[in-house]
């Protein structure tokens, strides 16, 4: 027979220890009943056995609740309701003690209050006829003289959340709007938002919910403005106004971390009346940048970015404000904490480069950092090269080159490669960095014919594509260096910089024969430089390339284990048979030269530096990416009050080519029937009008406009777009439809005034239309980006004009606006 002591070490026993006392560890040696599952005991038990002792264990939770109200202390209360939810933390079932704790939620222990309340919010749902017994308690208990009895009824009564109580929520959730405790009306604000989930209309709220934004408590403020923001999240979040801002920014020093993130969220949605309210507030952010919070200091530097955007003067002083706290954070702070400010480190030196060139030291990495943090400081080293520095970063990348990980020592080789690919070309401090990195990976190339040597023969061939002057240095070594063997990537790069360079290389021809003969052997990536080094090679040394030359097309032509390459085979044969000279002008194309403050075409992230501005102290700064690229449109703020920061004028749209307009004359439009003068906005219409006749034309335009304008001109779309992101913005506008139109009414109506189409399209949630027109007077042209928000009524259209020499912009938009009927353009 089982002993009493031997189940003190199970939760379902009786105890009257302390309430600190865990339940696996409290003895109560006077009772008996069911024993747990043993952990010793043989594995060979039927289930059936746990099963029964689990309803053993409830069966005895509900005759202790049972008896609930005959124990004499308070702490033996306690005890039994912290039992029941210790099995429910630990995942067993016990809803079936639902009807028993309700019996119990009558008390006035505000300890025995907040467990049973916890009990009922976990399993209110699972039976609802059940838990509607206690709404009348938590009423009352909505009433009560305690603040905290009030606040945690509410808490407890709008998270039940059973859409067959929201009449009973409603009143409560009002006069908890209007309590004199703060930590009711917190909560009550956070109820706003749990009512509004469950699908209840809150409008009735959100006047006094605007009102608690003066809130004496920085708790109720700031909570107000995140469920504000939930509520309008359609519209890109609640409306923020001059005064709402002056006021919550005055205040700035009562609020926490929290608080202190949801005002600068909303400051990134404020545009100051001038300089001057820029600067003063600027100086109210700069005390927030010594706080020891990151993710404070983070919303600091974004609203600083967002302040001066219309101030680019002010950036360098704004970087070099912002440095120090960034580095302070780094220097003492937790590993993830420390990545994630590293990120935005990594961003800032993309997107002003030279920022933390001076403390480059500070970012060496240390034995003892996660490999994570390593392997993000060794893609930022690079980027803090210049010519007084790049000698010490090489060295130090060096160093990492001989660690037992394998991934770090290629990231090291790596990261020496772009140190001269993406600096050295900048200025005659940084000559001969370049030849310093060629040296370092020939080095690397010879070490082990390993991983080391093919990441070190990868980097080297982007170094030679940067700088081709040193490649006399490298060519002795090419052919001793792709015998060692290695991965398949070193070997390809191998293979491709004896084609490129193969003139200087003595023993060019007779090294890729012996690869042509060995051709089965080879993997695909080297088969596809193999076949592109032998037909660039020929070129250069025609007599001793052509027999192999042959042997090579005829084996890649006949090779259907990649499609790839065997159309690639077909290509070069096919250029070959048309002629070797038109063949060399097509392979070799022209001399390439690159840019130093661009660098490689593929390594250009102009625009996502650009894009990512606006998503600082984000998730897109820690993924690299755009946000729209890996949160689903559901989830998206609105973006109806969003001013785009357009600078490709066909990114990101599906947009259908628009013919050049003919000069046939148009013919007139029919005019509109009385379906297309009916709208039954409010939808009380018994039965709906029918739709107007597809086969007419679009409706009329409205009287003739007050610019001349050339319905002849025409451009190409390379020219358009070259003129958009060279051209400075003269006009932009925002304003509603009075009509709806289809694509096509669109483009007929304004091709008829003279505003022609270059392109436009159909997306998800809008119209998008590129315009342009000529000014007969002047000669001045107008590009136009016209945006139509089609998921709102009425529709708002967006407008963007750019002029070359022109002052009429706000005329062209007059006139846009009143061909599409639009107020206020």
């Amino acid at each position: 027979m089982y002993t009493a002591t031997a189940r003190s070490s199970f939760p379902g026993s009786n105890s009257a220890a302390s309430p600190s006392t865990p339940p696996a560890q409290q003895q109560h040696p006077q009772k008996t009943g069911p024993l747990p599952p043993d952990p010793s005991a043989p594995t060979s038990k039927p289930d059936s056995y746990f099963v029964d002792a689990k309803k053993g264990e409830v069966n005895e939770l509900r005759n202790l609740l049972r008896t609930f109200a005959l124990e004499k202390t308070l702490t033996r209360k306690r005890e039994i309701i912290k039992k029941v939810i210790a099995y429910m933390t630990l995942g067993i079932d016990v809803s079936r003690l639902l009807p028993d704790m309700l019996l119990v939620i009558e008390t006035r222990d505000l300890v025995i209050k907040k467990m049973v309340y916890l009990y009922l919010c976990t399993y209110a749902s699972s039976s609802e006829e059940v838990a509607i017994m206690c709404i009348n308690t938590l009423m009352k208990d909505c009433s009560n003289d305690d603040p905290m009895v009030r606040g945690l009824a509410l808490r407890s009564l709008t998270s039940l959340r059973l859409k067959s109580i929201i009449e009973y929520v409603v009143e409560p959730l009002r006069k908890s709007l209007e309590d004199a405790n703060a930590y009711v009306r917190k909560t009550a604000v956070l109820g706003v938002l749990k009512l509004h989930d469950l699908g209840h209309n809150v409008d009735n709220f959100l006047p006094r919910m605007k009102e608690l934004l003066d809130d004496g408590d920085p708790a109720v403020v700031y909570n107000c403005i995140e469920v504000l923001n939930e509520l309008n999240a359609d519209n890109g979040g609640m409306e923020v106004t001059r005064d709402i801002m002056l006021k919550l920014l005055n205040r700035l020093s009562t609020f926490n971390e929290f608080g202190l993130a949801s005002v600068l969220n909303l400051l990134c949605r404020y545009t100051p009346a001038d300089k001057n309210e820029t600067f003063q507030i600027m100086n109210l952010l700069d005390p927030v940048l010594r706080t020891s919070n990151s993710g404070s200091v983070l919303a600091v530097i974004k609203s600083f970015l967002h302040l001066t955007n219309s101030m680019p003067e002010l950036r360098p002083m704004v970087y070099d404000r912002v440095k120090p706290p960034i580095l302070t954070l780094i220097a003492g702070g937790g590993p993830e904490q420390v990545y994630v400010l590293l990120k935005h480190v990594k961003y800032l030196c993309e997107a002003n480069p030279g920022m933390f060139d001076p403390e480059y030291r500070q970012l060496y990495v240390r034995y003892n950092e996660p490999t994570s943090i390593k392997y993000l400081k060794l893609s930022i080293l690079p980027k803090l090269a210049s010519g007084d520095t790049a000698v010490d970063i090489i060295t130090e990348l060096c160093e990492y080159v001989s660690e037992n990980d394998v991934r770090m020592a290629k990231l090291a080789i790596e990261a020496i490669a772009k140190v001269a690919t993406e600096r050295a070309c900048q200025g005659a401090t940084s000559t001969g960095i370049g030849e310093i990195v060629t040296g370092k990976l020939v080095e690397l190339c010879a070490v082990d014919g390993g991983a080391v040597s093919s990441a070190a023969a990868s980097a080297l061939k982007d170094v030679l594509r940067a700088h081709p002057e040193s490649r006399f240095s490298v060519a002795p070594v090419l052919g001793r260096c792709l015998r060692m063997g290695g991965e398949e990537k070193g070997k390809a790069s191998l293979v491709w910089m004896i084609g490129e360079f193969g003139d200087i290389v003595i023993e060019a021809p007779y090294v890729l024969e012996k690869l042509v003969d060995a051709w089965d052997e080879n993997e695909e990536l080297v088969k596809l430089a193999l076949l592109t080094a032998c037909v660039k090679l020929f070129f250069k040394r025609p007599p001793e390339m052509q027999g192999i030359l042959g042997r090579l097309l005829t084996q890649a032509t006949n090779d259907v284990s990649s499609q790839d390459l065997h159309d690639r085979a077909l290509l070069y044969y096919r250029l070959l048979k048309a002629g070797p000279e038109n063949a060399e002008k097509v392979v070799n194309g022209g001399e390439q030269t690159i840019e130093p403050s661009k660098g490689f075409a593929e390594d250009d992230e102009e625009e996502t530096i650009k894009a990512l501005r606006e998503e600082f102290n984000t998730l897109s700064i820690v993924y690299g990416s755009r946000s729209d690229h890996f949160i689903t449109e559901k989830y998206r703020l609105g973006t109806s009050d969003a001013v785009q920061n357009v600078t490709d004028a066909f990114a990101n749209s599906t947009v259908t080519p628009t013919p050049a307009p003919t000069l046939a004359p148009t013919p007139a439009p029919a005019p509109p029937t009385n379906n297309d003068a009916y709208a039954d906005l409010l939808g009380f219409a018994d039965t709906p009008p029918s739709p107007p006749n597809q086969s007419t034309a679009p409706p009329a335009a409205p009287a003739a406009p007050s610019m001349n304008l050339n319905k002849s001109f025409a451009i190409d779309g390379g020219k358009f777009q070259s003129m958009w992101q060279s051209l400075p913005e003269a006009s932009s506008s925002m304003s509603a439809m009075s009509k709806t139109y289809t694509v096509a009414e669109i483009d007929s109506l304004l091709t008829s005034e003279g505003i022609l189409t270059m392109a436009s399209g159909e997306m998800d949630a809008e119209f998008k239309f590129f315009l342009y027109a000529q000014d007969n007077d002047t000669a001045s042209t107008y590009l136009l980006q016209l945006v139509i928000d089609k998921m709102c009524e009425p529709r708002v259209c967006q407008l963007t004009i750019k002029t070359d020499t022109g002052n009429k912009a706000d005329d062209v938009a007059k006139l846009l606006g009143g061909v599409l009927g639009n107020a206020g353009m």
